[in-house]
């Protein structure tokens, strides 16, 4: 039996962190440094993503700070804020992040997903989260009318 996504969306709460946040383009070969910042950052959000183009981060600004001086940076993004579900979130509901990340798309806001194993995420330029927010809120208590 599949879980309804707007009926999950309509008991969903939302966590903006604090911290502004950075998406990094790091070397391969600086993944164990990388993973060693982020045992340092364990009260904030962090990221970290091996694929074919080396490693990926997503970290505060004080993060980038201590990277920078035992890293390569290729390239960087942002500044971001992350904001996080913080309500219950079956792992197997499907189509959960889609209808959030088409509205705030069709808004010109940049959302990217990332999903853990508890939460979904959304890192968004901060320069956007107050609208993404209004638009997040505005979308849940639809959801709650809806149910």
């Amino acid at each position: 039996m599949s879980i309804d996504p707007m009926a999950v969306w309509a008991n969903m709460t939302l966590k903006i962190w604090p911290e502004r946040y950075w998406m990094l383009d790091l070397s391969d070969t600086s993944a164990q440094d990388v993973a060693n910042v982020f045992v340092a950052s364990d009260a904030r959000y962090s990221c970290l993503i091996r694929d074919q183009a080396g490693v990926s981060a997503i970290v505060d600004e004080a993060a980038v700070e201590r990277l920078k001086t035992e890293v390569s940076i290729r390239d960087s993004f942002g500044p971001f804020r992350v904001v996080s579900t913080d309500g219950e979130l079956p792992f197997d509901v499907i189509g959960f992040l889609g209808p959030v990340l088409r509205l705030l798309n069709e808004q010109g806001i940049k959302a990217g997903p990332q999903c853990g194993a508890v939460f979904d995420h959304l890192f968004i330029y901060d320069r956007d989260i107050e609208r993404a927010m209004a638009l997040l809120e505005d979308f849940i208590n639809q959801a709650r009318q809806s149910q």
